[in-house]
């Protein structure tokens, strides 16, 4: 006897994959978009690093260019299980890309989509490979604050890849005022972005200034762009990173509140990277604040920077804390941040700040001497408002 699900189960049901992919075609897949959202405006890293506590965690996408079922976006009827699931017809995407692509079916085509994935795979093959030396050589910047860097020692950290002409150098003296500095420092990087195209050039940058300068330098970057960042290494004289050593990625964020509000108010940051910070030291009104936030690693120290993959991790880490932020206080005039940390580490916090999104930012200054340890240096922000 037939139950009444199979009564009413249709003559014809639309034929949908059941996702079967080879491993032949996921490696094919990952291997040719690096791991990277495919759509130039956003490459993003679609895996984030196993932690101490956690494991490796996909944050993208295996999208189908014709849709996976004969209702789907791009739906192709004609195609088999088989031929839906095959690489011909995949590409990986970030989950933001993937929802505007499929919402937006009309603008995003098959061959529109499939035509995007080749030029991904083009520019993956001439711009990311990781082993020996690149077609694509890196255009250098070096932000310098009253100590010039060494050229030649910087670019021998890119060996085997080579820099293209030579370096733009940015010069932040201590003597120049906060307000003149911002200027300079804004042209020096636009004309540095501008020798190439942002998504298709890549930039080597090698810092050694200001925490403040290093900040508007990334916020001025943004975090478009592929931008690989170096520390000097004091002890070695070298801006090459250990080949042997790793470094802790883990960060402790406190701070954040249980709910949002919509009081309006300032919010604190607080970077506890190579010392802590403590709330004694922070020159501001504490009963304008809605919050003081503090992200820090278990052990601060100057030595704690080792290697380039925790630049990446503490990134990823910033990028969450600023968008929860904005999420739990969406009145806050003002950020005030304060950064206890290396200058790469600077650059890579100051490319998480979207100048479209979060309020005016405080950045601040460690002085040893005098009254307050830290004295307010530039606004980011305020050319925005």
């Amino acid at each position: 006897m037939m139950t009444e699900k199979q009564i009413r189960k249709p003559p014809c049901e639309p034929v949908s994959s059941a996702r079967n992919y080879s491993a032949k075609t996921l490696k094919i897949l990952w291997g040719r978009s690096a791991g990277r959202c495919a759509v130039p405006e956003c490459r993003a890293e679609l895996i984030v690093d196993a932690t101490s506590y956690d494991p490796i965690v996909v944050i993208g996408d295996i999208a189908h260019i014709a849709a996976s079922s004969d209702i789907g976006p791009r739906s192709n009827a004609a195609l088999t299980a088989k031929e839906r699931d095959s690489y011909d017809n995949l590409i990986l995407l970030c989950k933001n890309c993937h929802a505007r692509f499929d919402g937006q079916k009309v603008t995003n085509t098959v061959e529109a989509i499939k035509k995007l994935r080749a030029e991904h795979e083009a520019w993956v093959r001439a711009s990311l490979p990781e082993r020996g030396r690149s077609a694509t050589p890196w255009r250098v910047l070096l932000v310098q604050g009253d100590y010039p860097i060494d050229a030649t020692h910087a670019e021998t950290a890119l060996s085997p890849d080579h820099p293209k002409g030579p370096p733009t150098v940015l010069t932040a003296p201590s003597s120049q005022p906060w307000g003149k500095l911002y200027k300079s420092i804004e042209k020096t990087v636009r004309r540095f972005l501008s020798k190439g195209d942002s998504f298709e050039s890549r930039f080597a940058v090698f810092p050694l200034a200001p925490v403040s300068v290093c900040i508007l330098v990334g916020y001025l970057l943004t975090n478009r762009p592929r931008v690989r960042l170096f520390q000097h290494h004091r002890t070695r004289g070298q801006w090459s990173w250990p080949k042997d050593k790793r470094g802790s990625g883990d960060f402790v964020i406190s701070g954040m509140p249980k709910k949002s509000t919509l009081k309006k108010g300032e919010v604190a940051i607080c970077f506890n990277l190579s010392a802590r910070i403590r709330s004694a030291q922070l020159p501001i009104d504490k009963k304008l604040l809605l919050g003081l936030i503090d992200i820090a690693v278990s052990e601060p120290s100057v030595h704690w920077l080792q290697s380039s993959d925790q630049l990446e991790k503490l990134g990823a880490a910033v990028a969450n804390l600023f968008g929860a932020i904005q999420s739990y206080y969406p009145e806050a005039s003002r950020w005030h941040l304060f950064f206890a940390g290396p200058a790469p580490a600077a650059i890579k916090v100051g490319q998480q700040l979207n100048p479209t999104m979060t309020p005016l930012v405080q950045l601040y200054e460690f002085r040893q001497a005098g009254g307050s340890a830290y004295t307010a240096s530039l606004l980011l922000g305020e050319h925005c408002k």
